[in-house]
C-alpha cells in the first residue's frame, strides 16, 4: 500500500515552469476551445494542481452527505447534488465520485435516471455507499448496466466510515499532486533507478516537437499550458529476473488520461509479473494524436537506452494501451517508430541523443483498442501492411459499442500479415481497466514474444 500511495501522489498534478509557447505541449478535456497565443501566466512548479474529481451524491442520508463535504475538503472538488431532472456537465472531470444510499445493494432511483440523462463517457466511477450488507459487486454491476463506457474503480468505500478512512480512500482513488524538481529530471538527463519507482518528463524544457500553439487554458482542457509530458516506472520486485518491458498509455478519449484504473493499477500487476513497467502521461488536446505519439516513441527511446540498467535485452519492449492510449500505440507505430524523428512533424525540434535510438516495438497491445483514430478503427491493409506492424494483442468486451470496429481491425491487421491474438471477455463494456482476468493471458502471450517462441 506504501508503494501505491508514493505512485498515486508523484503520478497526477506534474507540473513545471511555464515553457517558449508552442514549443512545449499540453492537453486537455471538454469541449474544444481555439488554442490561443495569449501571454500565459508563470507558475510555481509546485503540486498546485488538484485531480479532476467530480463528487455527485444522492442527498437524504446524513452519512452521504457528511462524507461528500470531507471528500470535497481533502480533494478540493466539486460537489454536486444529484436530484430528478437535473443535469451535470462532466467534460472537465476525469474521476467521479458517486454517493447514496444503497437499496438491497442496488441503486437508488434518483441515481438511475442520473446515470441514465448524463453520459459519463470513460471516465473512472468509485462509490461511497451506505447499507446493510453492501455488495461491491452488485452495485458495480448496476452501474455498468447504466453506464456501460464509464471505467470502475475496484474500490467502493462503505458508510460510515471514520475522517482518517476517508482521507486515506480519497487519496488512494484519486491521487494528489506532486512535482518533479532538481537537475536530471528528464529522460534525457537523470541518472536512472531501476529499483525504485521513478518520475521523468520526457522533453526537455522549451524543446518539445508540437505544431499546436497552446498557452491560455479558457478551462475546456484537462492540462494546463504548462504541462510537460512524464514517464512513471513501476519497478520489477527485488529478486525477479526481468522478462522485459511494458508501455502502458491510459485512456481517455484524448481528453483526459485514466491513470489509476489504466495506469498505475496495470503496471503494479505488470511489475509483479516481471515486467519493467512504465505508464507514459502524454499529451491530451488541444495537441494531436500525432504530437501525442512523439511521447510515447520519446519513452520507448529512453527505455532502450537503460535497457541494460532495468535489466532486459533492448529488443524486448513492448508498447499496449486503454481506449484512446491504444489508439496512439498504434499512431507511433505506424508512423513514428524506428528512426523517424520527431522533425518529421516539428522541424523546429532540436534533435538530441536519445533519438539517434529506434522507437520500434517487440509488441503491442490493444485493450479495448484498434489501429486508427479516435473511435475509427481502419480496415486499410495496405496500410497496415506497410506499418511493419509487431505482434498485436487485442483485448475487447462484447458489450462494448466497439466491438464490431474490434473484430473488423484485427482481421485487417491479420490479412496485412500482422500476427494478431485475440482475447474475448464475454458480457464486459468497454473500460474494465485491469479487471476481467485478461492479464494472466496478456503475460502468457507477450513471455513468448520476449522469449522468441
Amino acid at each position: 500500500m506504501g508503494r501505491l500511495l508514493l505512485a498515486l501522489l508523484l503520478i497526477l498534478g506534474l507540473t513545471g515552469c511555464s515553457g517558449e509557447p508552442g514549443r512545449f505541449p499540453s492537453a486537455g478535456s471538454g469541449p474544444e476551445p481555439a488554442a490561443t497565443t495569449e501571454p500565459a501566466a508563470t507558475k510555481p512548479a509546485g503540486p498546485e494542481r488538484k485531480p479532476s474529481t467530480l463528487i455527485a451524491y444522492v442527498p437524504g442520508d446524513p452519512a452521504v452527505e457528511q462524507t461528500a463535504n470531507r471528500l470535497a475538503e481533502v480533494l478540493g472538488s466539486d460537489v454536486y447534488r444529484i436530484e430528478s431532472g437535473t443535469a451535470v456537465e462532466v467534460s472537465a472531470y476525469a474521476v467521479v465520485l458517486l454517493g447514496f444510499a444503497a437499496e438491497e445493494s442496488g441503486l437508488p432511483q434518483e441515481l438511475q435516471d442520473f446515470l441514465r440523462e448524463n453520459d459519463l463517457g470513460a471516465r473512472t466511477i468509485y462509490p461511497f455507499v451506505t447499507g446493510e450488507e453492501i455488495d461491491p459487486a452488485g452495485i458495480f454491476a448496476a452501474i455498468s448496466q447504466l453506464q456501460p463506457g464509464a471505467l470502475l474503480g475496484e474500490s467502493l468505500l462503505a458508510l460510515p466510515a471514520d475522517t482518517e478512512e476517508i482521507t486515506r480512500w480519497a487519496q488512494t482513488v484519486t491521487g494528489e499532486g506532486a512535482s518533479v524538481t532538481g537537475p536530471g529530471n528528464t529522460v534525457a538527463t537523470a541518472t536512472v533507478t531501476p529499483a525504485q519507482l521513478q518520475v521523468l518528463y520526457l522533453w526537455e524544457l522549451g524543446n518539445a516537437p508540437a505544431q499546436t500553439e497552446y498557452t491560455v487554458n479558457h478551462g475546456g482542457y484537462f492540462d494546463e499550458p504548462d504541462f510537460r509530458p512524464y514517464i512513471t516506472s513501476y519497478p520489477v520486485p527485488e529478486g525477479m529476473e526481468p522478462k522485459g518491458a511494458v508501455l502502458i498509455c491510459p485512456g481517455g478519449a484524448f481528453q483526459f488520461r485514466s491513470d489509476q484504473p489504466e495506469g498505475v493499477e496495470v503496471a503494479e500487476a505488470l511489475s509483479a509479473l516481471g515486467y519493467q513497467s512504465f505508464v507514459v502521461d502524454y499529451r491530451l488536446r488541444p495537441y494531436t494524436q500525432q504530437e501525442g505519439a512523439l511521447d510515447l516513441a520519446r519513452a520507448v527511446r529512453f527505455v532502450r537506452a537503460h535497457a541494460r540498467e532495468y535489466g532486459i535485452d533492448e529488443a524486448d519492449i513492448a508498447v499496449m494501451g486503454f481506449s484512446a492510449g491504444g489508439i496512439l500505440s498504434g499512431e507511433m507505430l505506424l508512423h513514428f517508430a524506428g528512426n523517424t524523428l520527431p522533425t518529421a512533424l516539428d522541424p523546429d525540434y532540436q534533435p538530441d541523443a536519445l533519438d539517434a535510438l529506434s522507437a520500434d516495438a517487440a509488441a503491442c497491445g490493444m485493450i479495448y483498442a484498434f489501429y486508427g483514430r479516435l473511435s475509427v478503427g481502419t480496415t486499410d491493409v495496405e496500410l497496415l501492411r506497410a506499418g511493419n506492424l509487431p505482434p498485436t494483442f487485442y483485448c475487447y468486451g462484447t458489450r462494448d459499442r466497439f466491438y464490431d470496429q474490434f473484430l473488423a481491425n484485427a482481421a485487417a491487421a491479420g490479412e496485412a500479415g500482422v500476427p494478431v491474438e485475440r482475447l474475448q471477455l464475454d458480457g464486459l463494456p468497454h473500460g474494465f481497466g485491469a479487471g476481467g482476468g485478461w492479464i494472466s493471458t496478456y503475460d502468457q502471450w507477450l513471455s513468448g514474444i520476449f522469449g522468441g517462441q
